[in-house]
């Protein structure tokens, strides 16, 4: 499984956690609803998979060091790295804001280094078959 599909399923399964309300027929979707953080959380995953792909030292780098254990010393990997590309760390920050502004709307514990802590988890979990069609029916 690609990286990126890892991270996309791991931060799916982070925003399972958030709490579900119920929406009337015809009223605007809850931003803070678990479908809508799942979707923030693809376009973000997404818009960062498509910009490492286009800047593939950073996505070496990023893959080196997320492959690392987790912990103190991978986060310090990061931000030696961040600190060594400050244009690299704009962009990815900048990638990210539509997940950190949904974060402080919604008060969901999600942070960039948290995303990276579910992608190093995504990595050391099989993944589930189909996971991506859980609860959805077949149309035909």
């Amino acid at each position: 499984m690609h990286l990126l599909e890892k991270f996309a399923l791991a931060a799916a399964g982070a925003a399972g956690a958030v709490m579900l309300t119920a929406t009337p027929a015809g009223a605007a979707p809850d931003p803070c609803a678990a479908s809508e953080v799942a979707r923030t959380v693809a376009e973000v995953a997404t818009y960062t998979g498509n910009y490492l792909e286009a800047n593939p030292e950073a996505n070496r780098a990023i893959t080196t060091i997320s492959q690392q254990q987790g912990g103190p010393q991978s986060v310090a990997a990061l931000k030696t790295y961040f600190d060594a590309n400050p244009k690299v760390a704009a962009d990815l920050q900048r990638l990210q804001q539509p997940l950190a502004a949904l974060s402080g709307k919604c008060k969901l514990p999600l942070t960039l280094p948290q995303v990276f802590g579910l992608m190093q988890a995504a990595q050391q979990v099989p993944a589930l078959p189909a996971a991506q069609n859980v609860g959805v029916t077949a149309t035909r």
